[in-house]
């Protein structure tokens, strides 16, 4: 009888498939967990997970085609069976007492063969509605773990409202001016922090140029923290610069930044896309922010996850469709002339009625434990 923990999570893909995963398996190395990580081939989360000393397995799959062209779906079949027959070998050699999918397009092969291999599933929705390798794995599942409320829910009598969980180091309690500080940002003035998220925002970080352009003439009333990502920071760089900018001692350009927890503590509002991850990390913060979901996300889903924010005045959603720069000029403008504002949405954080995220992953790890 195998009598030790050991546990497969299937996860990587976009980081809001990937880190609450990881989140989850550090909360189970504490209790002397075995985790082995199951990512697509080639997966961005690599890095990561061997930084961390954890195992994995990489899967050669890829998501399904939102195509009827006959070659891809049977490229997609192929890989999604050896996937399958895959994760059964790596479960007969492994012997884990659980699977847990989060939701990337590697977890229905990897739940699917769980299933067949008799081994329990759970899995972990971190959007507003679930993507459809959840959708999929949820009905085999055992429980099914909520990251935000899911309207028409339609496997409501085994879903449980967790949270997501975010990294331990969002956690740690940093002084706001010794962020700014850091940052070479003055303490008295407001700051907003830009970025786009895993999956890029190229419409967003030229709107901001030209918005901080058109409200220069109140360089004393705005601070700025723009990630730009590495794909843009060239061209948005020479766009500072061609609109004279780029010296202005209150704007900051990044490409990246690994440490977001400074930069958070940093930030009055946020300015981002609206994924999983990114709203998790805004409530255990209590970040008042300008939410720009990504157009086209799967099943509109960041848009769902904004409106939980939205709707209680946490936030300002804020939709990509032709008044967009428009309106962010105007909701800028706000908060310049009313910084009181910002105040209020992170005040309106209390009414969310929603679980605690700084436990959220404690709380997940109690149900897998009662779970197998």
């Amino acid at each position: 009888m195998n009598t030790q923990k050991r546990i497969l999570i299937a996860s990587g893909g976009t980081g809001g498939h990937f880190y609450p995963g990881f989140a989850i398996a550090q909360e189970l190395r504490k209790r002397n967990w075995q985790i082995v990580f199951l990512v697509k081939k080639n997966d961005p989360s690599i890095p990561t997970i061997e930084n961390n000393n954890f195992a994995f397995c990489q899967l050669d799959m890829k998501a399904l085609p939102r195509t009827i062209n006959p070659f891809k779906q049977i490229s997609f079949s192929a890989k999604l069976l050896k996937s399958i027959f895959q994760t059964k070998k790596i479960i007969k050699d492994f012997k884990p007492l659980l699977t847990i999918g989060m939701g990337s397009y590697v977890s229905f092969p990897a739940t699917l063969a769980s299933k067949f291999s008799n081994i329990p599933v759970i899995i972990h929705e971190s959007n507003a509605k679930f993507g459809i390798a959840n959708y999929l794995s949820a009905r085999f599942a055992k429980k099914t773990l909520l990251g935000l409320k899911i309207e028409k829910n339609p496997f409501k009598e085994k879903s449980i409202l967790s949270g997501t969980p975010v990294r331990e180091f969002f956690s740690k309690n940093i002084d706001q001016n010794a962020a700014k500080k850091q940052l070479g940002l003055r303490e008295n003035l407001p700051v907003f922090l830009i970025f786009g998220g895993s999956q890029g925002a190229r419409k967003i970080n030229h709107s901001i140029v030209r918005l901080i352009k058109q409200i220069e003439n109140k360089p004393d009333k705005i601070q700025i923290a723009h990630i730009t990502g590495k794909r843009d920071f060239k061209s948005i760089t020479e766009e500072y610069k061609k609109q004279n900018l780029i010296e202005q001692p209150n704007i900051k350009i990044f490409d990246y930044r690994s440490d977001m927890d400074v930069l958070y503590a940093a930030a009055d509002i946020v300015v981002s896309r609206a994924g999983a991850s990114t709203i998790a990390e805004l409530m255990l913060l209590k970040k008042p922010a300008f939410l720009i979901p990504l157009p086209n996300s799967a099943a509109d889903h960041q848009v769902k996850n904004a409106k939980i924010l939205a709707d209680n005045d946490c936030a300002v959603l804020i939709e990509e469709n032709n008044s967009f720069e428009k309106i962010l000029r105007q909701n800028f403008k706000k908060i310049i002339e009313d910084s009181s504002i910002i105040k209020k949405m992170r005040d309106n954080y209390e009414k969310l009625n929603m679980p605690s995220i700084t436990s959220a992953a404690s709380f997940i790890a109690d149900i897998i434990e009662t779970t197998v």
